[in-house]
């Protein structure tokens, strides 16, 4: 429990939140980036654990992780009091794609759903979700209160300097459940400039893959859940040469599908004659340049579904349908699937570049 040892600055005004915390629940945290959620997230499970209680912690800030990897939402038990998530060990994690939620609202919200699931079932009598610093605009409404809808949290605590949450709490505050909680942020909370958000997430990322090592995978083995791409046959090579000619550019790989074709290929081609294209070929035809998914970063699923690992694609075999990737998998016979991201990484966590949502996946 929180008392004069404590490493952090805890207001007075935080004590309803510490003792909903010791009573048990699900708290869902609100709050602007460098609002001190990640920090509340440990205070709460603290709390929780020196009540006798069992506490978990659902981590959906995809940018700021302190549970597992960016770029994902992870889910760990804590048996003991911690300073810091970041020791932690994820007991899980799902692969959102991206650091970032714009353009990947479902994702994220799925995401944190599936990862409560998992918290859940440690028999936590205390479960705590932060959330991602997106609370302005009509994308924090739908994201927010997607995820309201479906973690079904007691608790909603906000975090905010003056009101600039409130537009998010309104519609619950008439409500029953779930209650709302307003907490002023506390002094001792720290601002990270854009440049120190891009340099953690660099170090997370390389630290993550500092252990991994090259991998094959036979996309027919590990098919991928969000891309045309694997969900078709290979087209015969006069499709390729048509395709060639109408778009002026090489074509690595073509696929058809019912709804149309799908192509791989060695550059920008003509737009007029992928629209002609679509015209013959079930009125779809796509085409996806071969550098936007050069060292793209990857999700890695098991049987389940679960996210096995993260990976980076860096070599494509069209001719065998293989891919090599760096990954930290050490049994790449459980990979099941594939999720695309949109970031392009080096091995080191270096960001190579990023594609727009929808673009690949």
């Amino acid at each position: 429990m929180a008392d004069s040892r404590s490493p952090w600055d805890i207001p007075s005004s935080w004590q309803p939140a510490l003792e909903a915390a010791r009573a048990g629940g699900t708290f869902l945290l609100l709050g602007g980036t460098d609002s001190g959620k990640s920090t509340l997230a440990v205070i709460l499970a603290n709390e929780a654990v020196g009540a006798g209680g069992a506490a978990a912690v659902v981590d959906a800030d995809i940018g700021q992780s302190s549970v597992g990897p960016p770029a994902c939402v992870g889910a760990v038990r804590v048996t003991a009091e911690v300073d810091s998530l970041e020791a932690l060990r994820p007991d899980a994690i799902d692969f959102v794609g991206a650091c970032s939620p714009a353009g990947h609202l479902v994702q994220c919200a799925t995401s944190a759903c599936a990862m409560a699931g998992v918290a859940r079932k440690t028999g936590a009598d205390t479960l705590i979700v932060d959330t991602t610093g997106l609370i302005a605009g009509p994308f924090a409404r739908g994201l927010k209160g997607a995820k309201i809808r479906m973690l079904a949290p007691d608790l909603l605590i906000a975090l905010q300097e003056d009101d600039e949450v409130e537009h998010l709490l309104a519609p619950y505050r008439s409500r029953a459940t779930p209650r709302v909680l307003s907490l002023p942020v506390s002094r001792a909370a720290k601002g990270r400039s854009r440049e120190d958000r891009a340099s953690r997430r660099q170090s997370k990322f390389g630290a993550y893959f500092s252990h991994a090592g090259s991998i094959s995978l036979e996309w027919d083995k590990a098919p991928i859940e969000n891309s045309p791409w694997t969900s078709g046959e290979p087209a015969p090579g006069h499709v390729r040469a048509y395709a060639e000619e109408r778009l002026a550019v090489e074509v690595l790989y073509a696929e058809r599908r019912a709804d149309g074709l799908f192509l791989i290929t060695a550059g920008a081609g003509d737009r007029d004659g992928l629209r002609a294209l679509a015209e013959g070929f079930g009125g779809s035809a796509r085409a996806v340049e071969i550098t936007a998914l050069d060292h793209l970063l990857i999700g890695i699923l098991g049987e389940a579904g679960q996210t096995l690992a993260l990976g980076i694609l860096e070599e494509i075999d069209f001719s065998r349908r293989v891919l090599s990737i760096f990954a930290p998998l050490p049994d790449p016979d459980a990979a099941r699937g594939l999720r695309l991201g949109t970031i392009r990484i080096a091995r080191d966590g270096t960001q190579l570049g990023s594609n727009e949502p929808g673009a690949v996946a």
